[in-house]
């Protein structure tokens, strides 16, 4: 894989990634590729904000690496070319990227790598050979992958594997592998019982200037709980459109598993600028997995004079549900449009 495309600012951004606490010294690499047979070879974790992984119901989120990346200390010897850095990970969590990079500074070490799949594990490991020799004192950081999303229905990752590293020679096997698993923020909770919410709707379009000209709005909100656990606080949601095609909106219907139900929705809170008109909304209930609610909208619009010199997008998304780190990811959070015709 190459990786001669980088950028410098992407090399910078790589090469300045935060040290992690933890450390494991990797020995029995002597021989005569070495410049020291007898010094040892550090790996050290790279740092930055966990991610929290939802491995199923009735179990604390786990913490994993936002990067899958080491740094290579090596104060005693130089680093010969042929030096291999191994990175092993669960695919379900990680991307790697389109090719690994290894950096001293703001520098790009030549280097290539590749990826193999293990058919009993189903784990990846991605081995990259640096292809220059790096004096001692210059310790690179090596970046195979990031972190990606998991969206539902596979956001539950039931027995997440930890992500590991070694370092060694060409076709020699390491004695040692590091953990690249971080330590478990406080804030993540114990154990959690996983929920989500999926926002989805009905549209409706205003039309002006002979029908060359409109604009969405929304006519109807469906929030979706999808479980396994309730979601643990009450439904709320914003509404934000352009005041210069709409006066107001209000909640007129709502529906709960299609029968007309009092859900005690409220207006929280108005913003209203010569760009933005938004409204808060909440509700007194909380969803149970598998309930679903409908809101019917009244929206009054306004008919502009002619072109509009910009437009406020409409958008519909959740506010105020709680526990984010026990929240699923089920990509839809957010409706929107961007369709809209104004000049």
């Amino acid at each position: 894989m190459d990786n001669s495309k980088l950028t410098r600012r992407q090399v910078l951004v790589l090469g300045g990634l935060t040290l992690g606490v933890g450390a494991v010294t990797v020995t029995g690499l002597s021989g005569p590729a070495w410049a020291d047979s007898a010094a040892d070879v550090v790996l050290v974790p790279v740092g930055a904000s966990p991610v929290a992984v939802l491995p199923g119901v009735g179990v604390q989120p786990a913490a994993f690496p936002r990067q899958l990346a080491v740094q290579v200390k090596h104060a005693g010897a130089d680093l010969p070319a042929g030096t291999e850095v191994s990175v092993t990970y669960d695919p379900r969590l990680y991307s790697p990227l389109p090719a690994a990079v290894a950096t001293v500074g703001d520098r790009l070490l030549r280097t290539t790598s590749g990826i193999t799949t293990n058919p009993k594990t189903a784990l990846a490991t991605c081995t990259v050979t640096v292809a220059e020799p790096v004096a001692a004192g210059s310790d690179p950081v090596v970046v195979v992958g990031t972190a990606y999303p998991v969206l539902y229905p596979r956001d539950l990752v039931v027995g997440p594997a930890d992500a590991t590293a070694a370092v060694g020679r060409k076709n020699v096997k390491p004695s040692g592998r590091l953990s690249l698993r971080p330590r478990r923020p406080g804030t993540f909770g114990g154990v959690a019982m996983p929920w989500g919410l999926e926002v989805s709707g009905v549209w409706s379009r205003y039309e002006w200037a002979n029908g060359t000209r409109w604009y969405y709005f929304p006519a109807q909100i469906t929030l979706q709980s999808v479980g396994p656990g309730p979601v643990p606080a009450v439904a709320a949601f914003s509404i934000a459109l352009d005041p210069q095609v709409v006066r107001d909106v209000s909640v007129t219907t709502t529906r709960l598993n299609h029968k007309t139900h009092d859900a005690g929705v409220r207006l929280l809170s108005q913003t209203r600028t010569a760009s933005l008109l938004e409204t808060h909304w909440s509700t007194r209930i909380k969803l149970k997995s598998g309930d679903r609610l409908d809101l019917g909208l009244e929206v009054r619009t306004r008919k502009p004079t002619g072109d509009l010199p910009t437009i406020k997008h409409p958008s519909v998304g959740l506010i105020d549900m709680g526990n984010h780190v026990t929240q699923r990811q089920t990509g839809q959070t957010l409706m929107s449009r961007t369709d809209a015709v104004w000049e």
